[in-house]
């Protein structure tokens, strides 16, 4: 009679994360609204940050003032279309924002792939 054996778990493991930032206990962003923000300052329009990240305008907008509710502060400047063709672009804060998020988010993961492969050594 053949024993069963498992399978081994180190090529079939891999450590996923949810990280984000909470504002005062709320929920203020996380990855998607990074990608969007850096879309936002990339593209220089709403609409087409939205597009790079898979939502809606109306979305984009609603993500918006959320965020500035949880914060108390402008997230984006913009400016109105028409002939001049309007813009957005990242608010001071929102760069500090963006900046922090970033930076934390890759050592995080950074360090959390670390601690699994030593971890799946033993």
């Amino acid at each position: 009679m053949r024993a069963s054996r498992s399978p081994a778990l180190r090529p079939h493991l891999q450590p996923r994360h949810k990280l984000w930032l909470n504002w005062n206990g709320a929920f203020l962003m996380g990855p998607r609204y990074l990608r969007f923000l850096e879309a936002v300052e990339d593209t220089g329009t709403i609409r087409a940050a939205g597009r790079a990240v898979g939502w809606s305008y109306r979305t984009c907008l609603n993500r918006i003032r959320a965020m500035e509710r949880v914060l108390g502060a402008k997230v984006l400047v913009t400016s109105r279309g028409g002939a001049s063709r309007g813009g957005a672009r990242l608010s001071a804060a929102a760069r500090r924002l963006v900046t922090l998020f970033a930076r934390w988010r890759r050592e995080a993961l950074h360090l959390s792939d670390v601690a699994f492969r030593k971890i799946m050594r033993r």
